[in-house]
């Protein structure tokens, strides 16, 4: 089989990429660099291709850099790789770059996170940084091809680093959707609204917390909140002040493999984060047969109006009255409800390994 370096940590650690590599190695031989030190339980997450890491996270970032490109060149002279895959631009993209100017070997680059965007007023996106900026435009430049996982990511990197070559947009799919798109819709109260996501500025969650406020008051609902807490309890202390503490539930961080069980509690999901590359957790809500409401990014901007309601990153208020709204009719529930399924359908994780394997071959030319 052809030899691919798969460069970057998380591609391994982020469950749908793992899913996605396990796929490839059915028809790959796949190594997989890592620019971290691997902890025992990643190790541990099944996976069918080899893994190479730096043995320990306490040397300088550049430091461990040079090691994951030694290592690559290390493992290339004794079994050439027919191409490198970097998990987004940097570090991965740039040890790719670099490899590929040493050996001209092609290089594929998946932009998979904020490599096109800038939030100076929560310091997030690559762009906040001029020098990164400078450096994702060089490396999306040089690679033999690059892909995104929205339009909406891509047309960011387009306008804000002045990207002019092709960039292909594959997304993510699940393995295989639920079959809750038959169960009929039962009326039920409280309506439960889902939320997934670490709490943190870039998800917005005040947004959240505020537009439920509003909707609480006009139908009988509860929120449960699914994540992480990296905002030391500043969302909970909102939810107390604003005296909404029994109609909503913080679960805090729950295992991949457990989540099911809160989307088939749910009735409505809602993410309103500030930015998303795609927002998996979007994609899962729709395959369990659930309508979604949010802001106007990632997925949700890609399938806004068909599959999906959204309203700009920040507006409560018009997240409320869209919510609202849409809880007040079925018919449209039942639309958003049935085309989110179908887009899930057509967009599965084995079309996106297709797409890719389709890439591959093009670049390696078999």
């Amino acid at each position: 089989m052809k030899r691919v370096a798969v460069i970057g940590r998380g591609a391994h650690t982020l469950p749908t990429h793992r899913l996605m590599l396990n796929k490839l190695a059915e028809h790959y031989t796949i190594v997989l660099y890592s620019e971290v030190a691997m902890k025992p339980e990643w190790l541990a997450l099944k996976h069918l291709y080899t893994i190479r890491a730096v043995q320990s996270n306490k040397y300088h970032r550049f430091v461990r850099d040079f090691i994951v490109l030694w290592m690559i060149i290390r493992d290339h002279c004794r079994q050439p790789f027919h191409l490198l895959h970097a998990h987004s631009t940097y570090p991965s993209g740039m040890i790719a770059t670099i490899f590929k100017k040493l050996f001209r070997v092609p290089v594929l680059v998946g932009l998979d996170g904020a490599e096109g965007i800038a939030l100076p007023s929560i310091n997030f996106g690559d762009l906040v940084s001029k020098r990164r900026a400078s450096l994702n435009q060089w490396i999306i430049n040089e690679a033999d091809a690059v892909t995104a996982l929205t339009f909406f990511q891509r047309d960011l990197v387009y306008k804000n680093l002045s990207i002019q070559k092709e960039i292909q947009v594959i997304p993510r799919g699940i393995a295989s959707p639920s079959q809750q798109e038959n169960k009929k819709e039962e009326s039920k109260t409280p309506i439960t609204i889902l939320s997934i996501g670490y709490l943190s500025p870039v998800k917005d969650p005040i947004t959240l917390i505020k537009a439920f406020h509003q909707i609480q008051k006009e139908i009988d609902c509860r929120l449960i909140h699914v994540g992480q807490d990296y905002m030391q309890g500043e969302v909970q202390q909102l939810v107390k002040s604003l005296g909404i503490e029994d109609k909503v539930s913080f679960t805090g961080h729950v295992p991949y493999e457990q989540v099911n069980i809160f989307y088939k509690q749910a009735d409505l999901f809602m993410l309103t984060s500030v930015y998303e590359s795609q927002a998996m957790v979007v994609v899962e809500a729709m395959a369990m047969g659930i309508p979604v409401c949010g802001t106007h990014v990632g997925i949700m901007a890609d399938l806004s109006g068909k599959c999906c309601i959204t309203v700009p990153p920040g507006e409560s208020s018009l997240l409320a009255h869209a919510v609202i709204a849409l809880l007040k009719d079925k018919e449209k529930m039942e639309t958003l409800r049935r085309n989110g399924y179908t887009w899930t359908k057509e967009n599965t994780l084995d079309s996106c390994v297709d797409a890719l394997r389709k890439l591959y071959s093009k670049l390696i030319q078999e």
